[in-house]
């Protein structure tokens, strides 16, 4: 099995004799009857990628879910998708975590709701035949049966690693999740099974094989279930040895918020990356406060201790929790994603994600902002992050998630390089890197189909006041965008344009200051 992940509806750019293929799509599985669909994990391979993630339709008026297995090859073909539904139950994948095992097919873990939840792991072949499903119940049912999935892997002895939350006592009407952990043989039986908690909220988010075998959980410790302000919110992370008992547990400090530690990525000292959030707690009345996240990247040492942290504020008034964190293939640091959720000072809401990466040491090295423009392609949301063989990143997630009632959920997939860039050569785009150069558009793909995505270069003459707009060959404008956070890769949908010529125009001060052209397929 092997591959690269791409999609149907794609976007390529192949830029030198080296470069990477590139890509941002969003994949339309509506033409298929599914108008919800999103992806919510990716298994990168150097041949294909294959992706799984669920479906939805509506049957009188009632949301009907199930699974989906698609595989892509390095065109952006999809080569085929499979379905898993049933008339009588739903299933969800909204934690998948796709993972290879030893005798060449592949696994996936998800929930079913029938009457009731139940924790399911799904085999499938690499045609998408769904080889088998096993079901596992809560451990206290039915005394408590709420349960999701957190993540999966196969570990060295083929023992399959499966990780869900569970709330373990709602006597009192209150949530408090705990982690559970399955050992399961290849055929997905169980051979054991642990439960981690405390009297405090706890909710894994993944689940990560250390390198002797034992298990890393990434999760939180947090009264927000319990109060409205005086938060208290530590990032949490623990280790459990192979034959199931912790080892050792990192809680961060006593009265600094941070959030769920969401992912971890291991260090070649023998330490560790989690993905975070670190918090300010802000009052929106004498009552009540809210919690904001900014993106944080927090080492550990092989003792397991803090060695360094590492926040990212960017420019954007909000910002959420860094979702995924990856270790970069060639060892110069660390890369993760997150969120975006920015006003609407210039006049529409823009909504996007970002790539960030730290140094080995954990200096800020770069971050890459993708604002997304209206259109179907609003509101991406990654759910996973993975490194690509040729050394790049791909993410996978949802686009419009806030749109769940009017089913415009999306599944939507970027492909960016080593420099984490979508357009070739994003990295090159400030006045220290390109003094004295002429602004310049750069503009991927060209030809476009669906979404044009476009970025200013070179010395732009101020930070902000910019605008870019669009305009057909007969000269009449047909879309204006203002240039809030110069550059940035911005995404505009324009998949229901005419075919032909367009230009796109930089203009500051009432002037053109560039032009490039553009062919819409």
């Amino acid at each position: 099995m092997k591959g690269f992940i791409t999609g149907t509806l794609l976007m390529v750019l192949a830029y030198g004799a080296q470069a990477q293929v590139t890509f941002n799509q969003q994949v339309d599985f509506g033409e298929f009857g599914f108008p919800f669909h999103v992806l919510t994990s990716v298994l990168p391979t150097d041949s294909c990628y294959y992706a799984t993630g669920i479906i939805s339709d509506t049957t009188d008026g009632f949301f009907a879910y199930g699974g989906i297995f698609v595989k892509f090859d390095l065109q952006g073909e999809m080569l085929f998708f499979k379905k898993l539904t049933s008339p009588d139950r739903d299933y969800f994948l909204w934690r998948g975590d796709l993972v290879a095992t030893p005798d060449g097919n592949l696994v996936d873990i998800g929930i079913t709701v029938d009457s009731i939840t139940r924790g399911i792991l799904i085999k499938y072949s690499p045609q998408g035949d769904t080889l088998f499903t096993r079901e596992y119940l809560h451990p206290f049912y039915p005394t408590e049966s709420f349960l999701y999935a957190a993540g999966l892997k196969v570990a060295r002895t083929d023992r399959i690693m499966a990780l869900f939350g569970v709330d373990t006592d709602t006597s009192s009407g209150i949530s408090n999740m705990d982690s559970y952990l399955l050992t399961l043989d290849p055929l997905g039986n169980i051979l054991d099974s642990n439960i981690y908690g405390d009297n405090i909220k706890e909710n894994p988010k993944r689940l990560v094989m250390a390198g002797d075998g034992g298990v890393l959980v990434p999760s939180i410790r947090t009264n927000s279930n319990l109060v409205n302000m005086n938060y208290v919110s530590r990032a949490h992370v623990f280790k459990v040895d192979t034959l199931g008992k912790k080892e050792w547990e990192y809680l961060t400090p006593q009265g600094q918020l941070f959030n769920f530690a969401s992912d971890l990525t291991l260090a070649p000292d023998g330490g560790l990356v989690a993905a975070t959030g670190k918090g300010i707690e802000v009052m929106v009345n004498a009552e009540t406060a809210i919690l904001k996240w900014f993106p944080y990247f927090l080492k550990l040492d092989a003792d397991h201790k803090f060695e360094w942290g590492r926040e990212f504020r960017g420019t954007r008034p909000d910002l959420f929790t860094m979702d995924r964190v990856v270790s970069a293939a060639d060892g110069s640091g660390y890369v993760g994603v997150s969120r975006i959720g920015e006003d609407v000072s210039i006049g529409e809401e823009v909504l996007g994600s970002w790539l960030m990466k730290v140094s080995p040491e954990g200096d800020s090295l770069w971050a890459r902002y993708y604002s997304f423009f209206d259109g179907i392609n609003a509101r991406p949301n990654p759910y996973d992050l993975k490194n690509t063989p040729d050394g790049g990143y791909v993410i996978c997630g949802e686009t419009d998630p806030s749109n769940i009632g009017d089913i415009k959920d999306g599944s939507w997939l970027m492909k960016v390089d080593e420099h984490g860039c979508l357009i070739p050569g994003c990295q090159l785009v400030s006045t220290d890197d390109l003094p004295g150069q002429p602004v310049k558009l750069a503009i991927y793909p060209n030809p476009v189909s669906r979404f044009l995505n476009f970025q200013l270069r070179g010395e732009v003459p101020q930070l902000k006041g910019g605008r870019f707009r669009i305009i057909d060959a007969s000269g009449r404008a047909l879309r204006e965008v203002e240039d809030a956070y110069p550059g940035d890769t911005h995404i505009l949908s324009i998949s229901e344009w005419p075919s032909g010529t367009y230009f796109l125009q930089y203009i500051l001060d009432g002037q053109i200051i560039t032009s490039e052209r553009f062919i819409k397929n």
